[in-house]
């Protein structure tokens, strides 16, 4: 039992990228300061780069890997810690996987996590977000979110040897599913759900707080702590995202697509219908409510 995969995990378009941004100016800067380059230390676990290593291994099933119920059964196998490259105690792995089964392979184990970060947003405002980083309707994007079969392409990564017909998927299932298969298992490791709302408009609060999680849960100490959040806060706001971004391009961003739009909260409220908003809030009553979406 390594536990050696610490999950930074969130549905699509919820401030994971943020998230990263903090998490890597905490464990891998002396002061704090945050540059994109950082975001290099925490990597996406969505990336063929892992598939191709072990290629030998999948074999035939290599040309079905599109399709989860075959990919599946190798997940866990590519999740060991020597297939995933590193010598570290640990590592940061971000992912956009709902924390699913299928056909009784599993996208993770209790064996291989160390602990997990669940972001949530307003699903109203993931409808926003994700409409328009995916060049989408309002509609479709309501779609989407409302699809128990809904999955995304894994990245292409530094070894392509698959194209985007036969790219692997990673299982999203609904929103309200994709939640509660992150926020409600009961593995013996330590869990913190974070609030996109949080994280954007009490962010000193937030990032004391993720720093007191590993420091009670995992003993971590953290140097000059208090400059490392004054720098933080100042490094990682939006706005200076945003303007890096058409400086300088963000690698993570579809090409021709701005990455950093809004990262603002109730945005629904002018952009939604009335149909679209009960729609939403019709689906996922039930998230909401736990988690205070009124």
């Amino acid at each position: 039992m390594t536990k050696h995969i610490f999950w930074l995990a969130s549905y699509p378009k919820s401030g994971n990228t943020l998230l990263r941004a903090i998490l890597s100016s905490l464990f891998f800067t002396e002061n704090g300061v945050f540059n994109f380059k950082l975001l290099e230390s925490i990597t996406i676990f969505e990336d063929t780069y892992f598939v191709s290593k072990m290629k030998k291994l999948i074999g035939n099933d290599l040309s079905k890997i599109k399709s989860p119920k075959f990919f599946y059964k190798y997940l866990l196998k590519i999740q060991e810690k020597e297939n995933l490259g590193f010598k570290e105690d640990f590592k940061f792995f971000k992912t956009h996987s709902g924390n699913f089964s299928i056909n009784d392979y599993f996208f993770t184990s209790e064996e291989n996590t160390r602990g997990i970060i669940y972001i949530i947003r307003d699903p109203r405002d993931v409808c926003i977000s994700w409409a328009n980083h995916a060049s989408k309707t309002y509609d479709e994007s309501i779609e989407f979110m409302t699809n128990d079969l809904a999955s995304l392409l894994w990245i292409e990564g530094e070894n392509k040897i698959f194209d985007s017909e036969n790219r692997p998927l990673s299982f999203l299932s609904r929103w309200d599913k994709h939640v509660t298969s992150w926020t409600s298992n009961n593995w013996n490791c330590p869990l913190l759900v974070l609030k996109f709302e949080d994280l954007v408009y009490k962010k000193e609060e937030t990032i004391k707080s993720i720093a007191n999680f590993f420091i009670d849960r995992f003993g971590f100490k953290f140097n000059n702590l208090d400059n490392k959040i004054v720098n933080i806060l100042e490094t990682t706001s939006f706005q200076k995202f945003k303007k890096t971004e058409l400086k300088d391009g963000f690698v993570e961003a579809d090409a021709g697509r701005q990455f950093f739009k809004s990262g603002t909260k109730n945005q629904w409220k002018n952009k939604l219908s009335k149909e679209q908003i009960i729609k939403i809030e019709d689906k996922f009553k039930k998230i909401m409510n736990k988690f205070n979406y009124k």
